[in-house]
């Protein structure tokens, strides 16, 4: 079973993050936990983790989502998604992503090495190999969640965001759509909703932004013709990592 939890979401210029510290108007570590739908049938829970790794400058995201309930049936393991990064002008520049479905087989995961001196992204996915040249602003698809996060949190945004799947890249366009007071299980949260989807594409994810929590990811929907698929409700929160 696959879940990816998405942050899509983009700031309008109206709206201004909260204050901060300007070494963290960017980013700023934190914990979220999630509880995992599809449709109506509850399938899981998922922990992201926004940290500083050791090294100045670098960041580190990461998700864990667990399968619960029959559909530990489809999907036993842990599904795993790190990105390691630096942060350079409020922007990640990704140095490394791994991917991992949770079972003993690799012919779902992935794992890629961003080599920005000689302009190439190179390692394995599915099995096949990789070997893409990069473009600015490039990034992969736990990175992209950070890049949007950042670009809310001083008051940019996202726009059109290029992201590699696999050995393709991808563009996806980030569209305001409302805000709108949500309640969660954290309590009733102001927030701003966006839509994120390729041009010509009938799937799209529709997210919500709680500005009171850094416009960290409060809940998600991956939605194909309309109809439901994959949701996300934050349960839990901590900032500070």
């Amino acid at each position: 079973m696959r879940i990816v939890t998405l942050s899509l979401v983009a700031l309008m210029s109206t709206v201004r993050p909260p204050s901060a510290d300007a070494a963290e108007a960017a980013l700023a570590p934190f914990v979220a936990e999630y509880d995992v739908r599809y449709g109506r049938m509850a399938v899981g829970n998922s922990r992201t983790e926004l940290s500083r790794a050791a090294q100045p400058g670098r960041w580190i995201f990461e998700s864990r989502t667990t399968a619960t309930g029959l559909a530990r049936i489809i999907a036993s393991g842990i599904l795993k998604q790190h990105s390691t990064f630096d942060l350079e002008a409020a922007a990640p520049r990704p140095q490394s992503y791994l991917f991992d479905d949770g079972t003993d087989r690799t012919s779902h995961d992935v794992s890629l090495e961003f080599d920005w001196r000689s302009g190439r992204v190179h390692g394995t996915a599915e099995d096949e190999p990789v070997e893409v040249p990069v473009i600015p602003g490039l990034q992969d698809a736990a990175s992209m969640q950070a890049l949007v996060l950042a670009r809310l949190r001083t008051g940019t945004e996202p726009g059109m965001v290029s992201m590699i799947e696999k050995d393709k890249i991808k563009y996806y366009r980030y569209t305001f759509l409302r805000r709108e007071n949500l309640k969660t299980a954290i309590g009733e949260l102001e927030t701003v909703v966006y839509r994120s989807a390729r041009d010509g594409s009938d799937r799209e994810t529709i997210s919500w932004h709680a500005p009171k929590l850094g416009f960290t990811l409060v809940q998600a929907e991956q939605r194909t013709d309309g109809k439901r698929g994959f949701q996300t409700y934050i349960r839990k929160y901590q900032q500070g990592g």
